[in-house]
């Protein structure tokens, strides 16, 4: 029977918590270019579709937080013929969440193509078919945003999760220009300062949640 968390669909408007890891639980990600290639992708193919909450891209598996938008355009360049010039409006939750499907399909075959090439490897990367969960509550969304952030500490990689490199954290708190909805997931924490506060609070893994 396959798993629930490859058969839930996604739907506009909805939040997801995405993650996927390497075949036989490899590496995915070798030299730091990879980890930047990624999230280049992510933005070429997934951002007009969703608002990023969260990512963490550890060595052999990547945690995504997002919510998919209410309505999306599709434009020129994305392989539709016959696209009228001012490109397509979509309103429709079902026919928004097969086409971000689709966008996530088409990112993840992108890069595991160039990891192929680059480690001159053949067969699949990734697990088949990306993993995804829906999140329902408020405080399920929450927890998973820190869960995600809390991976590398969880894995062992760093001993502080808010200096890791690879995760959305710093880039949440920072000025800088970012990919990330940064006023969501504020109005998410109730402030800048509330998710900070949640993030430096040590949480239990809760069991009512379903996490991977």
């Amino acid at each position: 029977m396959p798993s629930i968390k490859i058969i839930t669909p996604i739907l506009g408007g909805n939040y997801y918590h995405i993650f996927n890891r390497g075949i036989n639980r490899q590496a995915i990600f070798f030299e730091e270019k990879n980890y930047a290639y990624f999230l280049h992708l992510m933005k070429q193919f997934v951002v007009p579709y969703v608002s990023v909450l969260a990512y963490c891209l550890i060595p052999n598996h990547f945690h995504l937080v997002i919510k998919v938008k209410e309505e999306i355009l599709i434009s020129e360049g994305e392989g539709i013929p016959s696209l009228p010039k001012d490109g397509i409006l979509i309103k429709d939750e079902i026919e928004i969440g097969k086409w971000v499907s689709r966008q996530y399909r088409r990112m993840f075959i992108t890069y595991s193509m160039a990891i192929n090439k680059q480690e001159n490897r053949t067969g699949s990367l990734l697990d088949k078919n990306f993993k995804r969960l829906e999140i329902t509550e408020n405080e399920y969304l929450k927890y998973v945003i820190y869960y995600a952030h809390f991976n590398p500490k969880k894995h062992g990689l760093v001993e502080d999760f808010i200096n890791y490199k690879y995760s959305s954290y710093s880039a949440m708190i920072s000025e800088k220009e970012t990919n990330l909805d940064r006023e969501l997931v504020y109005e998410i924490f109730e402030g800048e300062e509330g998710f900070k506060q949640y993030h430096r609070g040590m949480h239990e893994e809760q069991e009512r949640f379903i996490l991977e």
